[in-house]
């Protein structure tokens, strides 16, 4: 019989009690849906803090990719001054 072995520090498990945002302070990448025992793949992200005025499109622009793909990533929510998004 073979053991799969994998590479913990690309996996994450949600802990008891933890909320969405507690993991994504963790993680530094929005994680949605956020229950015991949920097992994420860990993604390389960069947090970036909004601006006054900017919207996913400019941010997108600045980053080098399409501001639909980076709203979706960031689960559509609302942006304001200060909001911590992320950017793959």
């Amino acid at each position: 019989m073979k053991l799969l072995e994998l590479d913990k520090s690309r996996f994450y498990r949600i802990k008891r009690g933890q909320t969405a945002e507690e993991a994504e302070k963790t993680l530094s990448f929005p994680v949605g849906d956020c229950f015991e025992g949920k097992i994420i793949c860990v993604k390389k992200c960069t947090a970036y803090a909004v601006k006054p005025f900017e919207t996913y499109a400019s941010v997108a622009a600045a980053h080098g990719t399409d501001g639909e793909s980076l709203a979706a990533f960031n689960f559509n929510r609302p942006l304001y001054p200060t909001r911590i998004i992320y950017i793959p």
